[in-house]
């Protein structure tokens, strides 16, 4: 009989440490430990308000994380209420973020996904309402991702604030809007070291010696899909004063791995005749001649190999 009674003590001691260990210790950012507010119990989200997820092509259906929502209760007896939380979905944020941030990114078309999991019900608007149970504490929202839908050339995202939250408080870090950002990468998508040079000609034999040189040591490239086989590129290049650069620069890569190189805006950019531009998959490196120009006496000609870093 003792033996029971002690077992029952020791089961009743687990069942507190668990109830516990889903109560709250106020994280650093939130300073409502020092304020009047000490004692609330929170819903926030758990990761950053902005998250990028680049996928390597694919054509089937990926379950993916958005994002999670949980409740740190002051007490354990707010554990076992119940609350409603809505999830506004804010299409209109992303072209906020678009202008403030000089990005391009599309709402992910809700065709695209169906929801992953019956942790939330989603509204006709994307909306969603997540049900906390008594001893909920925390939902996370997955999507089934078709992969054949995405476009390889857009950037896609989706964005959502917490607008109702019962009598919970919402965490100060979360209360804006959150983002969750998605782009498929083609096999060329990263950070690049570039090495070479720019020439700019003042004739047909002299040049500019504050637009020409090698490129400094170090100097990188990011190069970003647009299609399958098509990325954009950077060049910059230091001057006598400061740093240049050619915009709008894109390679297309071919199914022999050659490549041409072009530039939005630009049509007389084109590569050099009689130099081959071409991609090294074995080690991972374009090698690139090209340049632009009105005539001879006012071409620019850059030669430049940019071999892979990492991941953008």
């Amino acid at each position: 009989m003792k033996r029971n009674k002690f077992l029952n003590h020791i089961l009743l001691a687990c069942s507190v440490l668990v109830m516990f260990s889903a109560c709250r210790k106020v994280p650093a950012g939130d300073l409502s430990n020092e304020n009047s507010t000490a004692g609330k119990s929170y819903i926030g989200f758990t990761g950053d308000m902005e998250s990028a997820t680049f996928f390597d092509p694919f054509t089937d259906v990926k379950t993916i994380s958005v994002f999670s929502v949980k409740k740190d209760a002051a007490k354990p007896a707010d554990l076992t209420k119940g609350q409603t939380i809505v999830v506004t979905a804010l299409p209109g944020a992303i072209d906020a973020y678009n202008e403030a941030n000089d990005a391009s990114y599309e709402l992910l078309p809700a065709s695209f996904y169906t929801l992953a999991n019956s942790n939330a019900t989603q509204a006709a608007d994307g909306s969603l309402t997540f049900n906390f149970a008594p001893g909920d504490f925390q939902k996370e929202f997955a999507i089934k991702l078709d992969g054949s839908k995405l476009d390889l050339s857009k950037s896609y995202a989706l964005a959502y604030k917490i607008t109702k939250s019962d009598d919970l408080a919402v965490h100060a870090a979360s209360k804006d809007t959150l983002y969750a950002f998605y782009s498929v990468k083609n096999k060329y998508d990263g950070v690049y070291t570039l090495a070479g040079n720019i020439k700019r000609y003042t004739s047909k034999t002299d040049l500019d010696p504050d637009l020409s040189g090698d490129f400094p040591d170090g100097q990188e490239s990011k190069v970003a899909t647009i299609a399958a086989n098509a990325n954009t590129f950077e060049i910059f290049w230091h001057t006598g004063g400061g740093v240049g650069g050619v915009a709008g620069l894109q390679l297309a890569v071919d199914a022999s791995n050659k490549v041409t190189v072009t530039a939005s805006g630009n049509p007389k950019l084109h590569n050099t005749a009689g130099i081959d531009n071409y991609y090294d998959p074995a080690t991972k490196t374009f090698h690139l001649a090209f340049d632009w120009g009105a005539d001879e006496n006012s071409k620019r000609a850059v030669v430049a190999t940019l071999t892979y870093k990492g991941a953008r």
